[in-house]
Order: structure tokens, then sequence, then C-alpha cells
């Protein structure tokens, strides 16, 4: 967690795990948006209309729009507080996602709406009204864009803070109405000197803007909400608690279902076949200790006895399938999977053609390595490159079989 600084002052509530004070934290963020975007917007609407602006009228409906995402904030947080039921026994930390996806699609919507604007602008080209005060409003946009910078930073460091997704959303929300009032200035000036054409320009360029934000969020949020894949940081920090627990030889199968606050592990833990079921059972719940202490996350293990010689086989045809997709690899040989420990050393040569570089050497030698850790985890990996000769003999598998 990163430190707060004296630019960010931010009170200390308690334990962010607990979701009466995420929301706290939450609608402290939301209070200080809408009261900054609410002056912004009456700021930008009314010098559009004054100057005859799209651009500036769009920059200040984008910061109205930053009103309504801190309600949902509010709602979000508010839902997502809520005490474990019957339908929701996990809780209800995911209404944080949601929020974070309405959010998402009301940038894309509103960015897609002042296009269409800007575009019939350019059709039909208006010169800015009392051109004389251009100067004056772009230093209040400059001003703005300071504003909204600071009010982006205060958000990013709540988010931090508690590690919530639906505020480092609304402090990009910020920050997009930052360049895009930086960018409404820069037009204006351009229309000062007679090119009105650069007003609806900035404003497409503002509005592209917006929609990237929204798609980026919308996509990210989309990923939690249908759940991804654990990140190797995590896959790592568990094999170590597992490598640590008594009785376990490995973890495989690890997946993790995200409820916002709360998260759960589902693993599978291999065992000695020769254990009774009660101490497996011992082993099991040591191990949920364990995780739970280690990361606060409520885990499901399932136990397997160790086969040891079906597991080697098995891992040594996953590195076999993995050789056998690359198209930079004419054949390979010599592969060995060693057990010491808990860990699993892999070696193997590699035949390629006799002409590529050692820098094409790298990368493939790079890619696979991460390729078998993903499929083959506790693995330590040596990979030598052979220059094809010809000699068929030393192939485990001929050309003609690569898939």
């Amino acid at each position: 967690m990163k430190k707060q600084t004296k630019m960010c002052p931010i009170p200390d509530y308690g334990d962010i795990n607990d979701p009466d004070v995420r929301a706290k934290y939450g609608y402290l963020e939301a209070t200080v948006s809408i009261l900054g975007n609410i002056i912004l917007f009456l700021l930008k609407f009314f010098l559009g209309l004054f100057i005859n602006s799209i651009a500036l009228i769009a920059d200040g409906v984008h910061s109205l729009s930053d009103v309504s995402t801190s309600v949902v904030v509010i709602f979000g947080f508010k839902s997502a507080k809520k005490q474990p039921d019957k339908e929701h026994p996990f809780g209800h930390g995911r209404a944080e996602y949601i929020a974070t996806l309405i959010i998402a699609v009301l940038l894309a919507l509103i960015g897609f709406a002042f296009i269409q604007q800007s575009i019939e602008r350019i059709l039909n080209l208006e010169n800015l009204s009392n051109i004389e005060y251009v100067f004056v409003i772009v230093a209040l946009l400059l001003f703005s864009a300071l504003i909204k910078e600071l009010m982006a930073i205060y958000s990013s460091a709540i988010s931090i803070k508690i590690d919530s997704d639906v505020l480092k959303a609304d402090s990009w929300h910020h920050r997009s109405d930052a360049l895009s009032s930086i960018g409404v200035a820069i037009g204006l000036i351009g229309a000062r000197y007679g090119f009105p054409i650069l007003d609806p320009i900035f404003g497409i360029i503002v509005s592209v803007i917006i929609i990237y934000v929204g798609v980026d969020l919308l996509k990210s949020t989309s990923n939690f909400l249908l759940g991804t894949s654990p990140d190797k940081n995590l896959i790592e920090k568990l094999d170590k608690i597992a490598e640590e627990a008594k009785g376990v030889i490995g973890i495989h199968a690890i997946s993790l279902h995200d409820y916002g606050t709360t998260k759960v592990v589902t693993l599978h833990a291999n065992v000695s076949k020769n254990l009774l079921i009660d101490e497996a059972h011992k082993i099991a719940d040591d191990l949920e200790e364990k995780i739970q202490n280690a990361t606060g996350f409520l885990s499901i293990i399932h136990i397997e006895p160790e086969k040891e010689n079906l597991n080697l086989d098995f891992k040594k045809w996953l590195v076999e399938k993995i050789l056998k997709k690359q198209k930079d690899i004419i054949s390979f040989h010599k592969i060995k999977i060693i057990k010491l420990g808990r860990k699993y050393i892999v070696k193997m040569h590699l035949i390629v053609d006799r002409e590529m570089s050692v820098e094409s050497t790298h990368k493939l030698n790079y890619r696979l390595k991460n390729l078998i850790e993903k499929e083959c985890h506790y693995s330590e990996i040596y990979i030598h490159f052979d220059p094809c000769i010809h000699d068929c003999n030393d192939c485990d598998i001929y050309c003609n079989e690569k898939e």
C-alpha cells in the first residue's frame, strides 16, 4: 500500500475490508467529486453558451456526467455493504463492479453523442461569439483542468487505500475531463485566430478520449464479472503457502472467485496416497487456515492422492504438447522432468533451423518458459538449442508429425 501524502489528506476510518468502512471512503470520494463537478459544469456550460462553443459545452456536460457517476459510486458502495443473505451468501461486494460497469457505459454513450454533435458542427460551421473573451475563458479552462487533475489524484489515492476499481474508474473519469479541458482550450485559441473548425475537431478528440476510457473500463470490469484466472503473483504466493504446509506435496487447478470484499480460492492439493481420510482432512483444514491468514481469502480445497509417476508423465505430456505447437521448433529430444522436493526441474533439447539467430532463440526461450511455467508450476526450465543437421535419429518426433 502506498503512503498517503499531505497533499491527499484521507481520514482513517478503520479496516478497509469492512464493507461499512469501504462505504465511508466511497461516500467521501463521491461527495468531493459531486461538489467540484457541479461548480465546473456551471462554469463551462454557461461560458460555452456565451461564446457558442460546442467543444466547451461538451466539456461542461462531461463534468456534469461526473456527478452522475458519483451517484453511481454511492449506489455501488451502499449496495456492497449489505450483509450476506440467503440469496447472496458471499455478500454484495460485486455491486462495486456493477457500479463501475454503469460508469463505463455512461462514458461511452456521452462520447458518441458529442462526436455526432461535433460532426454536425463541422458540416455547418459557426463562428464563436464574443471572441474577445476567449483568452479569459482559456485561462479558466486550464484552471478547471488543474482542479480536475487534483480531484483525480484524490480519488486515485482513496482507490489505492481501499483497493477499489470503481474509485479508480472515477479517478480516470476526472482525468479524462482534465485532458478534454486542455484540448478545448487549444481549440478555442485556434478558433480565435480564424480557424473555427478547430473547435468541433477538438470536440471529437475530447469525445474519443471519453469513449476510450469508457471502453477500457467496460472491458476490465466485464472480465471481473465474468471471472478471470488468478494472476501469477497469487499463484506463487499460494505455492509458497503450500510448500510450508505440513503434508502437502503440491497444489494445482487454482481458481479465484472474486465477490468484492469476499474472495474464495478453490484448489486441488496432493497428499500422500497412504494417508487416512482423517489425516487428509486435518491437512486441508490447516492449509485453509494458512491461506486465510496470509491472504484474507476463504478457500475450498479438494484433496488428491499423489501419483508420482503419473504426475511426471502428465507434466512431460504437457511440455511436449506445447513444443509441438511451436512453428520455430523443428523437433525435440532428451526431455527430462526431475522432482527435487516440491520443485520440478525441466530439461530439454530443441532442434531449430541452423540459420536461426541468437536473438530469435533468446525470444523463443523466453516465450517457451512462460508457456511451460503456466502449465507446470514449481518448474525450473533449462533449454538447450541444437541446430538441425538432419540426423533424424536424435528426434523424438518427425517433422511431418508437427501440429
